[in-house]
């Protein structure tokens, strides 16, 4: 995947994973115990470790060169 890819796919669940914060603060729900917001947070997650892996790729590759 793209870093741009990944960077919009990022940026678009976070936006989600806020939106399910505010409404379950709303409500008065811990974080911790909104399963909508726990799924999206791991969602979040593997997008970062995947951008976090993609960059280390890309320094790796400038090294080389």
């Amino acid at each position: 995947m793209k870093k741009l890819d990944l960077n919009e796919k990022l940026k678009i669940e976070k936006e989600k994973l806020y939106r399910l914060a505010d409404e379950a603060l709303k409500k008065d729900i811990p974080l911790i115990q909104d399963e909508a917001f726990m799924e999206q947070n791991r969602k979040v997650d593997e997008l970062v470790v995947k951008a976090q892996r993609y960059q280390e790729q890309q320094r790796k590759k400038q090294q080389e060169r």
